[in-house]
């Protein structure tokens, strides 16, 4: 008997009735051979039939299994996590990432109270080399952000460089903790929960709000997906909508093996750029859930900086960041007096 036929015969139908499932279960009963006389039942059962075994399980639970499993990936909190395959595509990737999003709840502050973020970012710093050459140092920084949920409050944002990984002397990236106050100017300048509180979530409204200010072509609209996205960690009701859109974009393929700036791996739905880079969103490989983002370098590519200073940029050469924490806190902690000060931008 072949095995696999008989699983890919037991998943013949999609979703299968209570009377299709036991038609499944009773023939493969039938067609399972019997245990030799004088074993016993675990000894006769040999390796290369524990795929039959699983079989069975899910048709012995009905069709819940088999319908999560419908775009290419189960919901982790159910046993059909441990049957299902990876998500076919971008687009099954998107979903089932929306719909994680959609059960967890926003965060919603309190007056007197912040949003605070915590991310890690890779940076890269290009140094010259004795002979004349650019050098490439991979920088890791912890970032973390306060938000004011009332108007006219300040900010506060805190860097400091964790590790390098290259050629560059440490004193060249590690500048130890850096603050930046943002102070009230003349505009409200609202955090990003309020920004986007007047955002809807359905997907429809969604795509033409963005399309308004960006028109069709897909990579301008990924564009303002991902800007939305890494703001919407603080409202997982608009990223699942976010999401959904980006579902529905040309050109985006499935990453497998994708890693975030804090080392987690995961899969990711991204976008060829155009210009030798690949965009992608990282989610969780079991919850789905959103980790970050990240740019990798799909070719050699000559980059120009602002100071006119032009490069090779290295295939592989990946920029990012990672989400690492969202919560309230009821205050800023206490800012270092070297502190850098900013207006909060409108």
């Amino acid at each position: 008997m072949d095995e696999l036929k008989l699983v890919e015969a037991v998943f013949a139908e999609p979703e299968p009735t209570p009377e299709a499932a036991a038609r499944g279960r009773d023939r493969l009963l039938r067609q399972a051979p019997a245990p030799r006389p004088g074993r016993s039942w675990r000894s006769a059962l040999p390796i290369r039939r524990v795929a039959l075994v699983g079989a069975m399980a899910v048709l012995l639970t009905g069709g819940i299994i088999v319908t999560q499993t419908s775009l290419g990936g189960s919901d982790p909190r159910t046993p059909g996590h441990l049957l299902a395959a990876p998500p076919a595509d971008a687009k099954a990737l998107l979903t089932l990432a929306a719909r994680a999003a959609a059960d967890r709840p926003d965060t919603v502050p309190a007056r007197g109270q912040y949003v605070h973020t915590k991310t890690l970012v890779q940076r890269s710093l290009h140094t010259k080399g004795e002979s004349g050459e650019t050098q490439y140092t991979r920088v890791l920084v912890s970032e973390e952000r306060w938000e004011a949920a009332d108007v006219g409050k300040p900010w506060l944002s805190r860097s400091q460089s964790l590790s390098g990984t290259g050629p560059a002397p440490r004193r060249y990236w590690d500048h130890g903790v850096e603050d930046i106050v943002y102070e009230p100017g003349t505009c409200p300048g609202r955090p990003a929960y309020a920004r986007l509180g007047a955002w809807p979530t359905d997907p429809g409204q969604v795509r033409a709000k963005i399309v308004t200010d960006t028109g069709e072509d897909p990579l301008r609209i990924w564009h303002a997906l991902q800007s939305l996205v890494r703001e919407s960690v603080v409202r997982p009701g608009l990223g699942a909508a976010l999401y959904q859109v980006a579902a529905g974009l040309d050109g985006i393929v499935l990453v497998g093996d994708a890693v975030d700036a804090a080392g987690r791996p995961g899969l990711a739905a991204a976008m060829d750029e155009g210009d030798g880079t690949r965009s992608e969103l990282i989610f969780d490989r079991t919850t789905y859930r959103y980790l970050g983002e990240r740019t990798v370098s799909t070719r050699d590519r000559k980059v120009k900086v602002s100071s006119g200073v032009e490069y090779i940029e290295k295939k592989g050469t990946v920029t990012g960041s990672a989400v690492l924490a969202v919560d309230l806190a009821t205050g800023l902690p206490e800012v270092s007096p070297k502190a850098s000060r900013m207006k909060i931008p409108c």
